[in-house]
């Protein structure tokens, strides 16, 4: 019979006890988990406060390094759930920033273009005869 491993969500900080890694998907984010470096035992040795020190700290290894910057005073304070759900925040934050910033250039382009159209002006600024 195969051993126990720890597996954990780094989305959500949700962790389980698994035998086989296909088994170890987040029953709340649909996500596959990842396998913790320390056998069954040993995490059931942890107090819950270290289960948590333990999990947030491999959460924040695996985020972005804004993330970590971010994270990294509060990481002693905070539980593991909320310190990958600010995880999970930012990082959705940084796509939807990317996405507005290009908008805003698209934007500025379309404009300029407008402008020059109305002013017969050609792309260089230079003045268009018609």
């Amino acid at each position: 019979m195969r051993e126990l491993s720890v597996y954990y969500c780094a989305k959500c900080g949700y962790y389980g006890y698994y035998q086989l890694e296909r088994n170890a998907v987040c029953p709340k984010c649909r996500l596959e988990m990842t396998c913790l470096d320390l056998n069954y035992q040993d995490f059931m040795d942890l107090s819950c406060e270290e289960r948590d020190e333990l999990l947030s700290a491999y959460i924040i290894m695996s985020s972005s390094p804004y993330v970590k910057r971010l994270l990294e005073p509060h990481k002693t304070n905070n539980k593991r759930e909320i310190i990958a759900q600010m995880g999970a925040r930012i990082t959705e934050l940084e796509i939807e920033n990317e996405k507005l910033n290009k908008t805003i250039e698209w934007m500025h382009q379309t404009i300029w273009e407008m402008v020059r159209a109305s002013r017969g002006l050609t792309s260089d600024g230079k003045e268009h005869f018609k």
